[in-house]
C-alpha cells in the first residue's frame, strides 16, 4: 500500500495539486478500505478519532472531492458515496491504462455495486464505452461524466 500511497501523492503534486495534511489522511482512510463504496461520513469519524478538535462533514467531503478530480476516487452519486478507482489500486502509474490523458483523469467506467455486502468491481469495457459513446454522440447529447454503476448481488452472496 506504501508504494501506491507514494506514486498517486508523487503524481499528484507532479500535476500541480497541493496534498494538505488533510488530504494525505484521507487517502490513508480510504487505502486501508479493501473495497466498497467509500461513505463520506465513515471517513469523517475515522478523521474525527485521530483528531483532538472536531472535523466537520464539509471538511471529509471536499477532501473526498479533491481525491476524485485527481482520479483515485469515482464520485457515483447513485450509491451516495466513492469508490475507490481500480487503476488506483495496483503499483503502477495512478493513470498508466489511459496514457496521454491530462487532468482530471477521468476514463470510462461500469461500476459494479452488491446490494448485499456493498462489494465494488469496476470495469472499464473499451469496447462496450466505445459503442455507448458512438450512440450518445449521434443523439447529440453531451456526457458529463463517464461510468455506469449496476447493483445487483455478486458471486460470493450468490452462493
Amino acid at each position: 500500500m506504501q508504494n501506491i500511497k507514494q506514486k498517486i501523492l508523487a503524481q499528484t503534486t507532479a500535476q500541480g495539486a497541493q496534498v494538505t495534511a488533510l488530504r494525505e489522511q484521507v487517502l490513508d482512510i480510504i487505502l486501508k478500505q479493501h473495497s466498497g463504496v467509500i461513505k463520506a461520513y465513515a471517513v469523517l469519524a475515522q478523521m474525527q478519532q485521530a483528531s483532538e478538535g472536531v472535523v466537520a462533514p464539509p471538511t471529509a467531503y471536499r477532501a473526498l472531492d479533491f481525491w476524485a478530480e485527481q482520479g483515485v476516487l469515482h464520485k457515483v452519486a447513485a450509491v451516495n458515496g466513492y469508490v475507490l478507482c481500480s487503476h488506483a489500486q495496483h503499483d503502477c502509474n495512478v493513470h498508466c491504462h489511459k496514457q496521454g490523458v491530462q487532468p482530471p483523469y477521468d476514463h470510462s467506467a461500469f461500476i459494479l455495486v452488491c446490494t448485499e455486502c456493498g462489494a465494488v468491481d469496476e470495469q472499464t469495457l473499451n469496447n462496450e464505452w466505445a459503442a455507448l459513446r458512438a450512440g450518445v454522440a449521434e443523439s447529440g447529447f453531451q456526457l458529463t461524466e463517464e461510468h455506469v454503476v449496476l447493483t445487483g448481488i455478486c458471486k460470493k452472496r450468490q452462493s
